[in-house]
């Protein structure tokens, strides 16, 4: 079962080990160790410049005295909050899954902010809030009015709460270095897709044949048998998301006359690039539906977040 409740915030501090010269380039680790960062500029419309500046204006004294708070109280507030959400997982609807909250720390200036994304929303605490008004607020009280906010305002999204778990889940496969065959964790990934997303009807994978010029050959799959064993780039939807290195999705194949028919059940398809980590193609991830246009932003998503956890560990 995944935590609902979870504290980043030591990736934050991370910023009193560089000078404050560097502070840029401690911001560009902290967007790249977490992936939620990135959303958090997109929804704030802060450019990094931007954010340095405001992090300059606080000045390392004052974080300085930030970590030590949160030290103070971070043990205790830790066992309070999940303490308090097991015992009143009703009220708090922990069954949606859809949501989780973090702790972590960005500039202060709000108690927190829903940050979306395919897996969900995040309710982001601000650390650097709770210190700054430490003599006028309750860190509980502010966690708790955050997840009632968000469960008041919105219906549950169980196609993000699937999506959340089995992430979490693939992500675990891929990183756990006891599974050394790359093709065995593909075959498992393929499984898992198909099994867990219902109209994920033919998963598999396509990956760039070694021994011909721009050519994909057939590698683990899950779904009814294809005669396309090797596809040559630009030839069919798998061709074009090799050829163009983008990721494709179509709603409709019977409208689209580069289409290479599997099955007579195919309505729709989604093709995601995997590149290495110089950026080349390597393969895909090639999902066909029985279902038409079933596919949205969230699964692209979804996919290329798989694919991008998939070139960090093999490619």
């Amino acid at each position: 079962m995944r935590s609902v409740f979870r504290d980043f915030t030591d990736n934050f501090f991370e910023i009193l080990t560089y000078p404050k010269e560097k502070w840029e380039d401690f911001w560009k680790c902290y967007k790249k160790s977490l992936d939620f960062v990135e959303i958090y500029s997109q929804v704030t419309k802060l450019n990094d410049e931007e954010i340095i500046r405001k992090l300059r204006e606080t000045g390392r004294r004052e974080l300085d005295k930030a970590f030590w708070y949160k030290q103070d109280i971070i043990k205790d507030l830790k066992a309070d909050i999940i303490d308090n959400l097991i015992k009143n997982s009703k009220k708090f609807q922990l069954n949606r899954g859809d949501f989780a909250v973090y702790l972590t720390a960005f500039l202060g200036d709000k108690p927190y902010l829903y940050l979306n994304s395919f897996k969900g929303t995040i309710i982001a605490v601000d650390i650097l809030y709770l210190y700054f008004n430490r003599n006028n607020i309750n860190p509980r009280e502010v966690i708790e009015e955050a997840i009632i906010e968000f469960i008041t305002s919105t219906t549950p999204n169980k196609k993000r709460a699937d999506f959340w778990i089995l992430y979490d889940k693939i992500k675990t496969i891929i990183t756990d270095k006891n599974y050394k065959d790359k093709n065995e964790v593909l075959q498992i990934i393929c499984e898992l897709l198909a099994e867990r997303i219902r109209y994920y009807n033919w998963v598999g994978f396509y990956l760039v044949d070694n021994t011909e010029v721009d050519s994909l050959i057939l590698g683990p799959f899950v779904g009814e048998p294809t005669e396309h064993s090797k596809i040559k780039f630009g030839q069919g939807i798998c061709g074009q998301a090799a050829s163009t290195k983008n990721t494709f999705v179509v709603d409709d194949v019977s409208k689209e006359d580069n289409y290479l028919s599997c099955s007579p059940k195919t309505q729709s398809e989604i093709v995601v690039p995997i590149f290495d980590k110089k950026g080349k193609i390597v393969g895909e991830i090639d999902i066909d539906s029985h279902e038409k246009a079933p596919f949205d932003n969230d699964d692209r998503n979804f996919l290329e977040a798989i694919a991008k956890l998939l070139s960090e560990r093999f490619w």
